[in-house]
This record gives structure tokens, sequence and C-alpha cells, in this order.
């Protein structure tokens, strides 16, 4: 399984320099200075490519699935609609000389909502709603087989209409996973959450000590690695500093750097939304 830390390359929308021109500027210096390669991906509608790029599983394995969450099926929605052909012909992107073993699953799935954790990948039950026209027995069945990973499912919190994991838990390697701080606001998903994640990982949750918990400081476990460099929103916030202490004590052998993220966090995501990490 390619997990952030075998990933040497890291892909953006196009968009992303008008969208996000700040933390643009801030997360490229921060590659172009450790000599980490970056590209921008063409024909994208959003900057969420996380959600809409296929799943990198061996180096040429790549799970292709349909991109038609619920949340896009709107009038407007539908606009925002990447169509993952349209990316993958561009000639600008270059991307069909990484492809090799491609598989697709007739399945709807966000790539948001797929976090590696090793030999296990974690979801949240969304993708059993968005799939309803299957028996709730195929869908755990199809993923299997497309990733050939046991899959761990967490429930899904409907105040939050994504269903993503990745604005849950982060793989930090060694049978480990840092939790957002989502006692802070449920606790009620946050004990159901570490119920289902103890079970097969050590878990460690983040926490801020401040007066005033802020609803924007689930985008701290939104971070992106490459390789060794681990990058982390930063918001402004008195959290920002907290949240990169604790996620360097976690990854000690890691470069952990604060990058300022609130254009993209007032959008709904963060850095790991916006990215497409993968080893070539």
């Amino acid at each position: 399984m390619i997990t952030d830390h075998l990933t040497n390359r890291v892909y953006f929308s196009s968009l992303l320099p008008e969208k996000c021109p700040i933390l643009n500027a801030h997360i490229t210096e921060a590659l172009q200075k450790r000599g980490i390669p970056f590209f921008y991906l063409s024909g994208t509608k959003d900057i969420w490519c996380r959600d809409y790029m296929p799943i990198q599983i061996e180096k040429d394995r790549f799970v292709f699935y349909k991109y038609t969450p619920d949340y896009l099926q709107d009038k407007r929605g539908l606009l925002l609609q990447t169509n993952i052909q349209d990316v993958l012909e561009d000639k600008v992107n270059q991307l069909h000389s990484l492809r090799g073993k491609d598989f697709s699953i007739d399945l709807v799935i966000d790539g948001g909502n797929v976090v590696k954790c090793g030999d296990k990948i974690v979801m949240t039950e969304k993708v059993l709603v968005e799939n309803k026209d299957k028996s709730s027995w195929v869908v755990p069945w199809l993923l299997d087989g497309a990733f050939e990973s046991q899959i761990i499912f967490l429930p899904w919190d409907k105040k939050e209409k994504y269903g993503h994991s990745d604005g849950i838990i982060h793989y930090i390697g060694k049978g480990k996973v840092l939790l957002t701080n989502y006692e802070d606001f449920s606790p009620y998903y946050y004990r159901r959450f570490r119920k289902a994640l103890e079970k097969h990982f050590e878990v460690i949750p983040l926490s801020y000590n401040v007066k005033r918990k802020h609803q924007r400081s689930w985008a701290y476990i939104n971070f992106l690695q490459i390789d060794s460099l681990v990058l982390v929103p930063q918001l402004g916030m008195p959290e920002d500093e907290q949240a990169l202490e604790q996620i360097s004590k976690s990854l000690p052998d890691c470069e952990v750097v604060g990058i300022p993220a609130l254009e993209a966090v007032r959008r709904g995501g963060a850095l790991n939304c916006i990215s497409w990490n993968i080893k070539v």
C-alpha cells in the first residue's frame, strides 16, 4: 500500500493559484525549497483534487471510481463535478506515463473518504449511503476486492455532509493514527470513532488547551505529507502552535512546517483535500 510517507510527487488543481493565492504561494515555496516535484492538473472543476483523482495502491496500480457525490447533484453542484477523464486526457498533465494496472470499481466514492493505513483503509459509512442501489454486503466486498485491504468503517456524523474520513484521522505509520479533536464538538461520535479504531490501531487524539474551542480546529488533521515533509494547516488561531507541536511529536522523523491555509478551510477543506500525492 502506498501511504503518505512513500510518496514523492504531488499534484494540485490548476485552479488553486486563482482560488487560494496565498496558500498556493506558501505551499509551492515549501515544496521548491525541499526539491519535491509538484504539478498542476488541468481540466478540474474545483480545487479538491483528493476527492476525484484515482487512489494509488501500488506504484503502477490505481483504483478508479465514480465521482458523483450526493452533495454535487444540484444544478450548481453539477458544474463543480470534475470528470476524471478530462483530467487524465489533458496532455499537459502527462499522467498517461504513470498509469499501469488500472482498476475501476462500480461504486460512488470520494477520495477524501479513503485514508490508507498500512494494510487497512478507513472510510466512513457515507460510502454505504452513496451506494444504496447495492446490497449492504456488496459494497464492502467490492471495496475489499479493489483495494486488497481490510476496510474499517467509521460511523458517519451526518452534520458533516461530506462524510470524509480524512477530516477525522491521519495515518502516521507503525500502526498509529492521529484522531482530530472530535471530543470538543461531539463526545458521542468521538467515543464511537475511538472504539472502532482502537481495535486496529494505537489512537493518538489531538487536543487544544484554549478557552474557546474553534470550529475550524478540525483542519489540523487534514495535513499533507510527502515523504518526510509534513505541511500542517495554520489558521491564525492559538491552536496553530499546539497542532504543530503535537504533530511534530507524533512524527519525530519528519520535518513539520506550518502553511497558512485559511483560504481553503473557509471553503470547507484543507491541505490533504487540495492535493494528490503519489509515488512515481
